[in-house]
């Protein structure tokens, strides 16, 4: 292939490009139509699946109409659709056709609105957005934030600040308490900055798999007569298992003293 093939590949024509599109739409909007009218989903067989996929990189690059039908035939149908209205387990995810072309225009457009000099407008948006919420939760106007990537990565920045602002980046003899319903990215975050095992004290919930606030407030007196610091106590609004709310109310307060 010479270059001026290789760049075709990747560089496709503006018709091309519109052509693909709307064929990926297309496919969209038929999933979105029908998927409460088939089956959940299909776990597919290693042995059945992984041969698919099992061969060498390509030394010329495909039709990407080629391989929209290879996904639309081979991948999307051998998985969970989480978005199907009788899916019942881990986190349902209803999904919404206008967040999907939001998608697409953010990944398209690649617009970085980390700072103001390279994404201005974004920024702004964003901005905006956050000061709805903040005023939505009944946060101060000092409150501000950002977006992240999801649930697992704000866990982890909720971490990072918590540690920052409480304890100054210094851990040691630092405590966190969580219930054993809490999802396992808090741990995950936990571990990446910095905290030992033992210093996550994960308390049994209770009979309505909720954080029950006595066993959390003689955990806290005993750590406290040991030396230890507790500083942190991660709450649920809805565990992934059953959908459990702990007592928010209850342990602000606690939090607070």
């Amino acid at each position: 292939m010479n270059e001026e093939s290789d760049r075709s590949r990747i560089a496709l024509s503006q018709e091309e490009m519109r052509k693909f599109g709307y064929a990926v739409v297309d496919l969209l909007t038929e999933h979105f139509a029908n998927v409460g009218s088939g089956p959940v989903g299909a776990k597919g067989e290693p042995a059945k699946l992984i041969p698919l996929f099992d061969v060498d990189p390509p030394e010329k690059g495909r039709d990407p109409n080629e391989l929209l039908a290879q996904l639309a035939r081979d991948v999307f149908p051998n998985n969970l659709h989480v978005d199907h209205p009788r899916f019942f387990a881990f986190v349902p995810g209803p999904n919404n056709f206008v967040s999907t072309m939001a998608d697409a225009l953010a990944a398209g457009f690649n617009i970085f609105n980390g700072t103001w000099l390279g994404g201005s407008a974004a920024a702004a948006v964003e901005l905006s957005v956050v000061r709805w919420l903040c005023r939505t939760c009944g946060l101060p106007e000092s409150a501000g934030g950002l977006f992240v990537s999801g649930g697992s990565m704000a866990n982890l920045t909720a971490l990072v600040a918590a540690r920052h602002a409480l304890l100054q980046d210094r851990i040691d003899g630092a405590t966190v308490y969580f219930s054993d319903q809490t999802h396992s990215s808090v741990e995950r975050a936990l571990h990446v900055i910095g905290f030992a095992r033992e210093q996550m004290r994960k308390i049994p919930s209770d009979e309505d798999f909720r954080l029950p606030i006595q066993s959390l407030r003689e955990a806290i007196a005993a750590h406290r007569a040991q030396g230890l610091r507790p500083f942190c106590v991660i709450a649920n609004a809805g565990t992934t298992n059953t959908g459990a709310v702990d007592p928010l109310n209850d342990l602000a307060d606690l939090a607070a003293k």
